[in-house]
C-alpha cells in the first residue's frame, strides 16, 4: 500500500472513531446539564448526539492531523512523499471536511429540537448557592402555564447574610434558585465542575469554534483567513526530524502545535494585543471597502492579526526545520534507531 493511501486511511479512521467516542462524552455532558436530582437520566439522545458530533468533530479532525505527524516520526518515509501526503490530508480537512461540518451544523440548528426537556426541581435535596443552602420541602407553579418554579422550605445562612452564621430560616412561595452555565440543577453543576487544566483548553476550543463559525458565515475569504491556523499547524511537519531522538522530536511537534492553537485562541479572545488587533481590523476594513465586490470579504476577516501571526509561524517552523536538519547532518550519530521500511 502506498504511503499516501496509508495516511489518508489512517486520518479518516481516526476522525470517524474519535468523533463517535468524543460525541458520546459531549452528549453525556448535555444529559447531565438537563438532569435534576431525583429524576432518571436519559443516557442516549439522538438529537444531542448529532449536535455533539458537530461540536467535537473539528477538535478530533485537528487532533488527527497532529497525530499523523507522530505517525510520520515513528514510520518515516521519503520527505517528498510525506509532505505531499500530509498536504493532501490538510487540504481535505481544512478545505472540505471542516467547512462541511460548519455548513451542516448551521443547517441542523434550524431543525426542531427533539432533545429531552429540563424538568422542574424536585424537593427533598439540599442545594448550595451564594453562601446559602436551600432545602425545598415542595416545589410548585403559581399558575397552570407558569414556567417559573416556586418552592417553600428552609434556608441555612452559612455566610451570615441575614444575621448569624448557620441560622436557619423558613421561606414560602419563593422562586427556586436557577444555576448558571445552562445546568438545570445546582447539585450537578457543582459535581460537573471542571478542573482548571481541563477548563482552560475547553474555553480556548470554544473561542476558536465560535471564531470558525463566524468566519464561515462571513464568506470564503474570511474562512481562508481563519484556515491560516491550519497552514501554521501544517508547517509543524517540518519539525518532525530536527533531532536524532524521536521522543524529542515528538515533544517539539506537540509543543509547536499547542503554541499555534494557544496564540490563536488568545488573539481571537482579545486577551492581549487588543489595540494592535483593532488597528489591523480597521486596516483590512478600509482596504476591503475599496476592493472589487469579489474581494469584499477582506473587510469581514475577523482577526487579521491572527493571519499575520500564522504566516509568521509558517516561516519560523520551516526555517527551524531546515536549520535542524543541517545541524543534525553535521553531528555524529549518538543513537541508532531501527527504521521500519515502508512499502
Amino acid at each position: 500500500m502506498k504511503y499516501w493511501l496509508k495516511v489518508i486511511v489512517l486520518f479518516l479512521s481516526m476522525c470517524v472513531l474519535g468523533t463517535l467516542v468524543g460525541a458520546l462524552f459531549v452528549m453525556l455532558n448535555y444529559d447531565i446539564r438537563m438532569l435534576v436530582a431525583g429524576n432518571d437520566l436519559t443516557f442516549f439522545s439522538a438529537d444531542f448526539f448529532i449536535r455533539a458530533i458537530f461540536v467535537v468533530f473539528p477538535c478530533i479532525c485537528v487532533l488527527s492531523l497532529a497525530l499523523l505527524i507522530f505517525y510520520a516520526i515513528r514510520h518515516p518515509s521519503h520527505p517528498l512523499a510525506l509532505v505531499l501526503s500530509y498536504s493532501v490530508v490538510c487540504l481535505l480537512a481544512w478545505g472540505g471536511l471542516l467547512p462541511l461540518n460548519k455548513a451542516l451544523s448551521i443547517a441542523y440548528e434550524e431543525a426542531p429540537l427533539y432533545a429531552p426537556v429540563a424538568e422542574d426541581l424536585t424537593p427533598g435535596y439540599f442545594r448550595k448557592t451564594a453562601g446559602n443552602i436551600y432545602y425545598y420541602a415542595r416545589t410548585f407553579h403559581l399558575a397552570k402555564n407558569e414556567k417559573d418554579v416556586f418552592g417553600e422550605g428552609l434556608m441555612i445562612d452559612l455566610a451570615g447574610l441575614r444575621g448569624k452564621n448557620g441560622e436557619i430560616y423558613s421561606f414560602g412561595a419563593a422562586l427556586t434558585v436557577k444555576p448558571q452555565n445552562s445546568f438545570s440543577d445546582l447539585i450537578f453543576m457543582e459535581a460537573a465542575k471542571m478542573p482548571v487544566v481541563v477548563e482552560v483548553p475547553v474555553a480556548a476550543y470554544g473561542t476558536l469554534h465560535t471564531a470558525a463559525r463566524l468566519s464561515w458565515q462571513g464568506g470564503v475569504i474570511p474562512w481562508i483567513a481563519f484556515a491560516s491556523i491550519g497552514l501554521a499547524l501544517f508547517s509543524v511537519v517540518f519539525l518532525r526530524n530536527v533531532n536524532s531522538w524521536r521522543f524529542l522530536n515528538a515533544s517539539i511537534v506537540a509543543a509547536a502545535s499547542i503554541l499555534v492553537l494557544a496564540v490563536n485562541a488568545i488573539l481571537y479572545a482579545h486577551l492581549f494585543f487588543s489595540d494592535l488587533s483593532l488597528a489591523c481590523s480597521d486596516l483590512f476594513f478600509d482596504v476591503g471597502y475599496y476592493l472589487p465586490d469579489i474581494f469584499s470579504g477582506v473587510a469581514r476577516i475577523r482577526e487579521p492579526l491572527a493571519l499575520f501571526v500564522n504566516i509568521g509561524f509558517v516561516v519560523l517552523y520551516a526555517l527551524a526545520g531546515l536549520f535542524g536538519r543541517l545541524i543534525k547532518k553535521r553531528r555524529p550519530v549518538v543513537a541508532v534507531y531501527a527504521e521500519e521500511a515502508d512499502e
